[in-house]
């Protein structure tokens, strides 16, 4: 792929999860019910204080990260700020509505 089809592909995966997401206002009763099928499909759910994250491992060296929060309106939504390995190798923040880099201000941190 392309950076621009991953990007693109990224941002269907952040749409799908955000859909999923929506339909909850806490992060208990997501886990609750999104933790098994989630697993069954290779994704990792972990939980923090302020966010849960969904990993998942695409190849032997490729991954993504996604960002679970709560949204303004009280449900929850997934960030435009995920983790992923860029090509270049590197661990890398990138904001996937403009595609760039993330600034550090909007990188989750662990409560």
């Amino acid at each position: 792929m392309t950076k621009a089809e991953r990007i693109e592909m990224m941002r269907k995966r952040q749409a799908y999860f955000s859909a999923i997401a929506e339909e909850y206002v806490s992060f208990a009763d997501f886990i609750k019910a999104q933790d098994m099928w989630l697993a069954l499909m290779g994704v990792e759910l972990t939980e923090y204080s302020k966010y849960i994250t969904l990993y998942i491992q695409l190849d032997f060296t490729e991954y993504e990260q996604y960002y679970i929060i709560k949204s303004d309106e009280g449900t929850l939504t997934v960030s435009d700020i995920i983790m992923w390995q860029d090509d270049y190798c590197c661990n890398s923040w990138m904001n996937i509505s403009t595609g760039k880099d993330a600034d550090e201000e909007d990188i989750p941190r662990c409560y």
